[in-house]
């Protein structure tokens, strides 16, 4: 509907005037009050000019409200509201309003008289200042102008003077929007007297206000005033009809919802002023589809749409339609409106349970058939097709305990689909009764709102039919069980089948079906079991020890049917405890035991927990040296009773199982020299290759030889002068500065043969007492190795990996490197004392694993305290006598320890060497 014009306006309007003059005023009653509103010179159309209290002239919810003055509105609250701009110089200062109950016929007057506010007359002394402070009309009120004005064109619709008239010809000027700006020419001046004129029609959508510049000036441009600002606003007519946000309005609401629930909401707009009459909207229901009954009400102010009935049946219908309509002027018959629609959905709600279409139902399988449908069962719902609260759900509720039967529901038809899934025995039964039920997915929802599961049920009788069939073997899987070990062609049972019909088994043949392993043979006639083969229960040819042989039995009719022998075999003790690993290491410092861990092919309880001990049968002493300490049922541990020398030992250990079944494990035990602490170093088996279960007798004798050798060798060094080579490679001195320096000499000078100062290092803690076979001769395939076992010089330190040079910062001595006990002695007279054969690699360790500490944390953190430019690395021992120095990157590292200030401080020993060793 397109917006009512001025001229569309006109005959309305004044047919509503006529009408409202020839009203028979006489019929009306007595006035019952007057009212004063005051109002101001000028009323803008739309606005509120006052409010008069209905009320109390005539108290009625029916009331019905006129004005005898078109130019003003009375709402049935009593608010009074302008038509058009008025001026109230050109109007009838009063007018009446009245009022009509539509019940009792009662009728009032109410006279409304308008007020203008006069100006307070002045005294002479202000008018007087007042003419001094001004003289001038140079600043005009805002003034306005009435939009889609009619004309005629162009009219004045202001003036500015000024009052410097009186000394100069002025000339005015005018500028800004509506001049020589966008819409251009709207507005013109007289530049000689200051008339503003508009030159056509304005529209306040477009513009609600214009603002001009006026400027007054002399022929010569001359400015004796400032420039004026013009503030023109434009009148708002209402030309404009309410428009609805949306062309068709969609809501749902749920069927049986109760009256007085909100269900959605309209909204329109209307491009005339805000917060005026012409934008109070009114919204109606025009009409409703279907008519009757009403379902729906609608807010005239706001558009909420509610219910006004509980009877709500998307059963009986599913959408309703509205006509619905939007007017201004607060929904006066002389605003202008437009029309819009609302679809209603009704939702469907779970309010109809399905139902089974007949009573009960009847059906026919045969006996032994399945996985098919044999009975279609249909419902009827008037819920929504394809919902949750149309599709049916079916379950058995009584008579499926054998589990024959299974229900599903067809998709499509929402029929039910009825399924035997296990083959059915005539012979035991013939006649099945079931009873089935019938849901929704969605709970049916009850009158009072309440949930419900609205199950319908019915029989089903299933008649089952005979059908003639083959033997059947019973029970269907027979298991035997079967000691292992049997010889072929044991007897282990026998395997029937009968006749269902005769219910005997004369006359059947057994064949086997199946038999993957050849396990067994059966006897055609008679069904005896009997076995092919050797059963051993530790195979691995099957799983969980059993065999599956199917066997088909053949009745004279040629029927046949089969069955299933489940041979499973059990456990004998044929299989002793077993120790896989036979050698062992104990270590001398660091893992002091060894871990044994025993196994049985056999079963519980012909296998573990394993009982361990030491067998001490044929040696009694052994328990002196070693003791066993059972740790869980499959493994122990190997522990030393005293201390022991480095070598092999054999180790009688006895494993049995729970029934006692088991034997004597001989184990070779390797006593060694362990780097990480767990492992043995390399060539430990070298140097301990004598067995140490030799008698006493002999270990005494090979013990004794080898201290005799070492010390005729020391004798021998002792009496050459020069030949041993001068020490080097202790590092740095002490707090008695009583170390050798580093001299980086390769050997001693040729005038040293003092045997005085020939030195060499002895360790009072070692006994010099080693296990038979260490330091003989040729020890690990060296010659001339006897000097280096029997002597220790200071030299033959430097083999290895210790590398003294490299650990300076440590200020390590000489008896540090031996744990404190070593001492430098001179060999005066040949009284020399006994010598362990050589450093072992525990005492190497010890030493360089505090070093590296230290050494690491110097040369490995830089000013970021990142790692240096390279690692520690392994590196396996490698005895004394390596003439390589370090090669790292902390060899270089030596700070202020090269300082050689403590030469002048030796003590008295060390000064004649000094002396002796400076002789040319």
């Amino acid at each position: 509907m397109g917006p009512v014009t001025e001229s569309s306006r006109g005959p309305l309007t004044r047919c509503w005037c006529l009408l409202v003059l020839l009203l028979p005023f006489t019929a009306f009653g007595e006035t019952c009050q007057k009212v004063k509103l005051n109002v101001p010179h000028k009323i803008n159309s739309g606005s509120l000019i006052g409010k008069v209290n209905l009320k109390q002239c005539l108290n009625s919810d029916n009331l019905i409200v006129r004005s005898n003055n078109p130019d003003f509105v009375v709402l049935d609250d009593g608010s009074v509201y302008a038509r058009k701009s008025i001026s109230m110089s050109t109007i009838k200062r009063s007018f009446v309003i009245l009022l009509m109950d539509i019940e009792t016929q009662a009728e009032k007057k109410v006279h409304v008289k308008l007020v203008t506010k006069t100006k307070t007359g002045k005294s002479r002394h202000a008018r007087e200042a007042i003419l001094k402070r001004t003289k001038r009309k140079w600043r005009p009120l805002p003034f306005s102008i009435l939009e889609n004005s009619n004309g005629p064109f162009p009219y004045m619709v202001q003036q500015i003077r000024s009052d410097t008239e009186e000394n100069y010809t002025i000339f005015y000027s005018i500028t800004g929007s509506g001049v020589n700006q966008e819409p251009f020419n709207l507005f013109f001046i007289k530049e000689t007297t200051g008339e503003i004129f508009v030159t056509k029609s304005v529209d306040r959508e477009e513009h609600s206000f214009y603002k001009l510049n006026g400027y007054a000036k002399t022929a010569d441009g001359y400015s004796p005033e400032l420039a004026l600002d013009i503030l023109i606003k434009i009148e708002d007519d209402n030309d404009n009809a309410p428009v609805f946000t949306e062309q068709a309005f969609c809501v749902e609401v749920f069927e049986n919802t109760k009256a007085g629930v909100i269900i959605g909401r309209v909204n329109a707009t209307d491009r005339d002023e805000q917060y005026s009459l012409h934008t109070r909207l009114r919204y109606t229901i025009i009409s409703q589809f279907p008519r009757s009954p009403v379902m729906f009400a609608m807010h005239p102010a706001n558009g909420i749409i509610t219910t006004t009935t509980a009877t709500l049946d998307r059963e009986l219908l599913d959408i309703y339609i509205l006509l619905i309509e939007v007017r201004d002027m607060d929904g006066q018959p002389f605003g202008l409106s437009s029309t819009g629609t609302v679809s209603i959905t009704v939702v469907d709600i779970n309010d109809f349970a399905p139902t089974f279409t007949a009573l009960s139902y009847q059906t026919e399988v045969k006996e032994n058939e399945s996985g098919m449908v044999i009975l279609q069962i249909p419902v009827v719902d008037k819920d929504k097709v394809n919902t949750s609260n149309w599709r049916a759900v079916y379950t058995i509720t009584q008579g499926n305990e054998r589990g024959f039967f299974n229900i599903t529901t067809d998709p499509i038809t929402n029929n039910g689909l009825l399924w035997v899934v296990k083959g059915i025995n005539y012979e035991e039964f013939q006649r099945i009764q079931i009873i089935v039920g019938v849901t929704n997915e969605a709970s049916l929802i009850l009158p009072s709102g309440v949930k419900a599961s609205g199950m319908s049920t019915v029989p089903v009788t299933v008649i089952v039919r005979d059908v003639d069939e083959g033997p059947e073997f019973q029970p269907l899987i027979k298991i035997i069980r079967v000691k292992e070990n049997l010889t072929i062609g044991t007897d282990i049972g026998e395997y029937l089948a009968i006749d269902p019909e005769t219910k005997s088994s004369t006359g059947i043949r057994y064949t086997k079906l199946i038999d993957t392993f050849s396990v067994v043979n059966i006897a055609e006639s008679t069904g005896r079991i009997t076995t092919l083969r050797i059963l051993d229960y530790e195979t691995k040819e099957v799983l969980h020890h059993q065999y599956n042989v199917t066997v088909l039995a053949t009745d004279q009719s040629g029927k046949s049917g089969t069955g299933t022998i489940m041979i499973v075999m059990e456990d004998f003790n044929d299989n002793m405890p077993f120790i896989s690993k036979s050698t062992l290491n104990v270590c001398q410092v660091g893992r002091t035991y060894s871990e044994i861990t025993a196994d049985d092919h056999d079963a519980v309880p012909n296998s573990a927990p394993f009982k361990f001990s030491l067998d001490t049968s044929s040696n009694p002493t052994i328990s002196n040296q070693w003791r066993v300490v059972q740790q869980d049922g499959k493994s122990m541990h190997l522990e030393q009773v005293s201390e022991l020398p480095i070598g092999m030992y054999d180790v009688p250990i006895s494993v049995v199982d729970q029934q006692g079944h088991g034997k004597t494990h001989f184990l070779r035990v390797n006593k060694c020299n362990c780097p990480d602490g767990l492992n043995c170093a390399d060539g430990t088996f070298a140097r301990g290759a004598w067995n140490t279960s030799l008698g006493g007798w002999a270990i005494l004798v090979m013990v004794l030889s080898a201290l005799l050798l070492a010390l005729l060798l020391c004798f021998l060094l002792a009496c050459l002068c020069g030949a041993a080579a001068k020490p080097s490679g202790i590092d740095q001195f002490d707090q008695t500065q009583q170390n050798l320096i580093v001299t980086n000499s390769e050997a001693p000078g040729a005038d040293v043969m003092d045997q005085n100062f020939l030195m060499r290092v002895t360790n009072p803690n070692v006994s010099g007492q080693a296990p038979s076979g260490s330091g003989t001769l040729g020890q690990g395939g060296r010659s001339g190795s006897q000097i280096g076992e029997g002597q220790k010089t200071i030299q033959s330190m430097r083999g290895g990996h210790q590398m003294l040079e490299s650990m300076r910062g440590g200020h390590q001595t000489l008896e540090s490197m031996r744990g404190g006990h070593q001492t430098l002695e001179s060999m005066r007279g040949g009284h020399q004392l006994p010598d362990s054969s050589r450093y072992t690699y525990s005492e190497w360790q010890s030493f360089m694993n505090s070093q590296l500490g230290d050494k690491l944390y110097v040369c490995g953190q830089d000013e970021e305290h990142q790692h240096g430019e390279d690692y520690v690395l392994p590196y396996n021992y490698e005895g004394k006598g390596s003439l390589a120095g370090s090669v790292g990157c902390c060899s270089e590292f030596r700070g202020e320890e090269e300082k050689l200030d403590f030469l002048n401080q030796l003590e008295p020993k060390f000064r004649t060497l000094a002396e002796v060793c400076a002789k040319k």
